[in-house]
């Protein structure tokens, strides 16, 4: 960079003495006027040089190279290009080669660029690629983790099923132990009530009451009875009148009436003594079958709370696994327009890179070892008049120096 000054005064001195080296010839050649003619045309060439140093200084703009060495670059380019190889100053070759070599980086950085787009591509492919498969995986194992919640549905609701027929028989225990406990409260009620109607029944039996206190006393006695002693209809209705009559005025049919009485009075408490030892026994087994239908209920609740927490843990996983399904497929929608954006970056760095080898890259291999060509655009003019063939020919031949280049 630091021999740059040196070497564009050095071209412009040879860029100067060639414009100078056109001498008198180019000045004629410039000031001839065509002459008019019915045939006679006006050529004007254009500079193929100059199209190309244009289109190769529009890319030396984009190096990454100081200004001031764009700059010296760009105004050295038309007159270093201008001359055939082995026609041009060492400086003007050492400039072709600088002009290159800028190409030749600028060229690596739009590879270098689009290398690394196809790298983004492909790994955002396979990504994309991953995260379907994982997405699969992830949907398996809601499938999986769904059948598996099933099982445990059908478990708790099991154990629910078992929980209701323990409370039901643990409240039917109960039942049968309040009924038996009622049953046996009466027959022991019944037995002392009973008991107390022999106590009452003697006095009448022997006959030592006054005949007042005889009617009264077995007007109790008889209403102690109702509902604990049933008694045929004869007796029931022979036994007031006997137990009233006085004992020397009894005949020997109500004789056999108070005395019919009391054997029956007599068994029925015997029977009562022994259902009421009978209802002791039952009632223990009763506490027991309670006791027993508790146990169980208390096991079949302890089951199914256990298995309400595993159902709450697998549907917590569930849940986890569901969300995970919603996040890949999030994601693998999200890599679609990731996708789009890098295949569209990577088509302009492609188009980028073509229209740099056909256009900057292409024109400098054309101008770093030219070869004499025919203009590429000639405007041709057909101005009113006439003139010859030859004419026409010398015209062209004046302005070939200039388009040969």
């Amino acid at each position: 960079v630091q021999e740059l000054p040196s070497v564009a005064y050095c071209l412009h001195k040879t860029t100067l003495g060639g414009i100078m080296a056109k001498g008198k010839r180019g000045a004629q050649q410039d000031g001839q006027k065509p002459k008019r003619g019915k045939f006679s045309q006006l050529v004007v060439p254009v500079d193929p040089v100059a199209e190309k140093c244009h289109t190769i200084a529009g890319a030396i703009q984009s190096a990454d190279l100081p200004l001031v060495v764009k700059e010296v670059l760009v105004a050295v380019m038309p007159g270093a290009f201008a001359m055939h190889k082995d026609e041009r100053h060492s400086y003007q070759e050492q400039m072709v080669q600088t002009i290159g070599d800028t190409l030749n980086d600028i060229e690596g950085n739009i590879q270098k660029r689009v290398a690394e787009a196809e790298t983004r591509l492909k790994e955002t492919i396979a990504t994309e690629e991953k995260l379907k498969q994982e997405q699969t995986l992830a949907h398996e194992a809601v499938d999986a983790q769904s059948e598996l919640l099933l099982d445990k549905k059908k478990a708790l609701a099991q154990t629910a099923m078992k929980f209701r027929e323990a409370k039901r028989s643990l409240a039917e225990a109960r039942d049968a132990e309040q009924h038996a406990c009622q049953e046996g409260k009466k027959l022991f009620e019944d037995k002392e009530v009973l008991t107390n109607t022999v106590t009452r029944f003697e006095p009448l039996k022997d006959g030592t009451l006054e005949p007042a206190q005889s009617s009264q006393e077995t007007a109790h006695l008889l209403d102690s009875l109702k509902g604990r002693l049933e008694l045929d209809e004869t007796l029931s209705a022979a036994l007031p009148n006997a137990l009233v009559t006085p004992i020397l005025q009894r005949s020997s049919f109500t004789t056999m009436v108070v005395h019919q009485f009391g054997d029956t009075l007599m068994a029925k408490i015997k029977d009562l003594t022994k259902q009421c030892e009978a209802e002791e026994s039952t009632k223990e087994g009763f506490a027991a079958a309670v006791l027993a239908a508790e146990k169980a209920l208390e096991s079949v609740a302890a089951h199914q709370m256990e298995a309400a927490d595993v159902f709450t843990t697998e549907k917590d996983a569930l849940d986890v696994k569901t969300q995970t399904v919603q996040d890949k497929k999030k994601a693998v929608r999200d890599a679609g327009p990731l996708i789009r954006k890098c295949k569209s970056s990577l088509a302009e760095l492609q188009v980028e890179l073509d229209t740099f080898q056909t256009g900057p890259w292409e024109a400098f291999r054309k101008l770093q070892c030219p070869t004499k060509e025919v203009p590429e655009n000639v405007v041709a003019v057909a101005p009113e008049g006439e003139g010859t063939t030859s004419a026409q020919d010398a015209e062209v031949e004046a302005a070939k120096p200039a388009m040969c280049l």
